[in-house]
């Protein structure tokens, strides 16, 4: 079927069609019918990057831990989270638009997604474990909506078995919608599949879907690079929008941008919304999914001077215009969209 810039689609059409070129439509029927799906490392990125990765996790672990940072000892009987990696090293940036693990995350969420984690976890061996839970954001909600609010991609920087400690998915539990319970979490503790595949990896997630992960029982540690990416509308587990620089966006492509949320309409303050910085944002930077708003996975360029970070508003002010005739503005571009032709 020829694939067109379909209106009534949105921007899930450009979406699709750069899926296809990267070979990743089987790993989107993957995420439908199970709930999770592995993208091999020749899909990914080059093995280099992968070692650069690697390399820059193993620097920051020596800067938070010192000299034992990366010592077999320190991590015995230890399966702990990294929080707040992102500007540790550049190449963690680099990776949050990495084209596959992005592009996925953009299926599932919409192609205006944001960041709103890049962390790292560093396994030793021992029986330390994660337990099997769904990853939804709202831990009061039993019935957990259709709509997937959060999705998680990991990128293996060392090889994945279950004996190195492998993550685990229950497949198809995303279908349940719902977290599981204590006994369940145990039932499924160790019948659950293991992900076992190369470093280089990835694997791209719902937050329905059940997962956990296995005891290491082999020498070194497993080490994982994690971005978790939202709707625009939730908040986020991290500050990006507060934290980024100009100097990391114009490193970064247009689309970083779009992940740091820098153009957002939210929160409100007295004077409204800021629609003169939104409308003067470039493509893929400020929210929307409609067919004219898509930003290419392949646009790579830096972004040098184009986006800027969010500026510090005075909440507490008023700018004295009206919000009606913000209104107004809104009515008549909505009446103007429904004129035919």
């Amino acid at each position: 079927m020829q694939i067109g810039d379909w209106k009534s689609a949105g921007s899930v059409a450009p979406l699709y069609r750069e899926l296809e070129q990267l070979g990743l439509v089987s790993n989107i029927a993957e995420l439908e019918a199970f709930g999770f799906t592995v993208v091999p490392p020749e899909k990914v990125a080059p093995l280099d990057f992968c070692e650069g990765v690697k390399e820059a996790l193993e620097r920051a672990m020596l800067r938070r831990y010192g000299p034992d940072g990366l010592d077999a000892g320190r991590w015995s009987n230890v399966n702990d989270i990294q929080r707040f990696m992102l500007w540790e090293d550049p190449i963690f940036e680099r990776l949050s638009w990495n084209p596959a693990g992005l592009g996925l995350a953009e299926y599932l969420l919409g192609t205006d997604c944001v960041l709103s984690l890049c962390a790292a976890w560093v396994k030793g061996p021992g029986e330390a474990r994660t337990g099997i839970h769904g990853d939804y954001i709202d831990p009061a909600t039993v019935a957990q909506p259709e709509q997937v609010n959060n999705c998680n991609m990991h990128y293996m920087l060392t090889d994945y078995t279950r004996d190195d400690g492998a993550i685990s998915f229950v497949p198809g539990s995303h279908k349940w919608r719902r977290q599981a319970t204590p006994p369940e979490a145990k039932y499924w503790a160790d019948l659950a599949v293991p992900v076992e595949a190369p470093a280089g990896s990835m694997v791209i997630w719902g937050n329905h879907t059940w997962h956990g992960s296995y005891p290491k029982r082999t020498p070194g540690l497993r080490m994982t690079l994690q971005c978790e990416y939202m709707r625009r509308r939730i908040q986020t587990e991290e500050a990006y929008r507060e934290t980024v620089t100009q100097e990391a966006l114009d490193r970064n492509p247009i689309r970083f941008a779009g992940l740091m949320d820098v153009y957002s309409l939210f929160p409100f303050g007295k004077s409204d919304w800021d629609m003169d910085r939104v409308r003067g944002a470039e493509t893929g930077a400020a929210a929307g999914q409609k067919v004219e708003h898509y930003r290419s996975l392949f646009d790579t360029e830096p972004a040098g001077g184009r986006t800027s970070p969010r500026p510090r508003y005075d909440y507490m002010s008023h700018d004295g215009v009206m919000t009606h005739a913000r209104s107004a503005g809104f009515a008549e571009r909505a009446r103007k969209a429904r004129e035919p032709g």
